[in-house]
C-alpha cells in the first residue's frame, strides 16, 4: 500500500479492550478534519489494524478529551459510512506463503497495512485488509477461508460494509 501523506490530518483515538487478543488500549487513526458539520466529525483516512466496526473512508463523530499534556479526538460514533469492508489478519512473523494467498486479493482490488507486535498468539505480523465498495466481498472471504485452512493465517472481520 502506498505511504499516507498525514500532513493536515489529526488522529482519533479509539479505545479498546486491553484484555483482548491484541493486549491494546487505544489505536489511532488518521483522519480528516470536516469542517462545515457540528458535532466535529472526520473521514478515516487509514484501516484500523484492532479497532471494529469502522472502515477507511468512513466519516466518524470526535469529541475532545483532556490528556496529560494536552488534548486528543476521540472516537464517538459512526456519522456516515464510506462503503469499506476490513479484515484483521495475523500471520507468523516469517510467512513466505503469505505473498502467493495476498497477491489474489490484490487482484480483486484489495490494498493492506501491516505492522507488527506481541499479541495473545505472541510476536506475529498484523494486516489490516481493505476491502474497497467495488470488491467482491465473497471472493474475498473464500480467499481469506482458503488462507485460514492453509494455515497462513487466522482473521477475522474488522467491519463489513458490504452487502452479504
Amino acid at each position: 500500500m502506498a505511504a499516507l501523506s498525514t500532513e493536515n490530518m489529526l488522529k482519533v483515538a479509539f479505545e479498546l479492550d486491553a484484555n483482548d487478543w491484541h493486549g491494546v488500549p487505544v489505536e489511532t487513526l488518521w483522519a480528516e478534519m470536516v469542517w462545515d458539520r457540528s458535532p466535529p466529525q472526520v473521514i478515516l483516512m487509514n484501516s484500523p489494524f484492532h479497532a471494529e466496526g469502522v472502515s477507511f473512508l468512513d466519516t466518524v463523530f470526535v469529541k475532545m478529551e483532556k490528556v496529560e499534556g494536552g488534548a486528543r479526538f476521540l472516537f464517538a460514533g459512526v456519522a456516515a459510512r464510506g462503503g469499506h469492508s476490513t479484515y484483521f489478519v495475523l500471520t507468523p512473523m516469517e510467512c513466505p506463503e503469505f505473498e502467493k494467498y495476498w497477491s489474489r486479493l490484490e487482484a480483486l482490488g484489495c490494498s493492506y497495512e501491516s505492522g507488527n507486535g506481541h499479541t495473545g498468539y505472541g510476536h506475529r505480523m498484523f494486516y489490516s485488509i481493505d476491502v474497497p465498495p467495488e470488491t467482491d466481498i465473497h471472493a474475498v472471504y473464500a480467499v481469506l477461508e482458503e488462507g485460514e485452512r492453509d494455515e497462513v493465517w487466522i482473521f477475522q472481520a474488522g467491519n463489513i460494509e458490504h452487502a452479504w
